[in-house]
């Protein structure tokens, strides 16, 4: 699929209904962007059923963090991307500063369900980047909170204390991260 776009107006027919649609995937996402904007062309399809392989091979990486970004600044975040750690050298796709913690983030818009070891394998290697976030930032005392981002529903929620959020859920996630905090491992 190289158009989304064009793939959800002819699912829907008419330019309405497209328009309605987005609107909604965006209402219910919390996000303040276009209805142009390809990764919510893309979560529409996937909320119609589309295949979510499918979807994501039409969507650069690069869209969907500067998606997952949006969608945290309307949460009320403070978003920094694509932060550069030294010593060892690490990239964090994005950290999300809030009142009473920071959230780490990698953003995987891969749509397979992956293995448990495959997930065990992206939740380990993000703590490690947290915990190097943590160095540098020693006299922050926000906890800081790992998750991944991703754009289908996998079968486990927290891997190692990582949380695995599909966007479709994030919203709520954030509003309720203090529920949460007794199965997140924090730096």
């Amino acid at each position: 699929m190289t158009d989304p776009l064009f793939a959800l107006k002819r699912r829907v027919g008419s330019d309405e209904g497209l328009s309605a649609l987005l609107e909604v995937t965006r209402e219910s996402l919390g996000a303040n962007c276009s209805p142009n904007e390809r990764a919510l062309v893309a979560l529409t399809l996937c909320r119609l059923g589309a295949p979510p392989e499918l979807v994501s091979t039409s969507l650069h990486w690069r869209e969907f963090e500067g998606f997952c970004a949006g969608l945290l600044k309307s949460s009320g975040f403070e978003v920094r991307e694509d932060v550069r750690l030294r010593k060892p050298t690490a990239q964090i796709d994005i950290l999300a500063q809030g009142p009473s913690f920071v959230l780490s983030v990698d953003c995987k818009h891969w749509s397979r369900t992956l293995t448990a070891s495959g997930l065990r394998r992206f939740a380990d290697a993000q703590l490690q980047r947290s915990e190097l976030f943590r160095k540098t930032v020693r006299a922050d005392p926000r906890p800081i909170v790992s998750a991944i981002l991703t754009l289908s529903e996998q079968k486990e929620r927290f891997v190692e204390g990582v949380a695995i959020v599909p966007l479709f859920t994030l919203r709520d996630f954030v509003g309720s991260i203090e529920a949460f905090r007794g199965l997140l491992k924090e730096s």
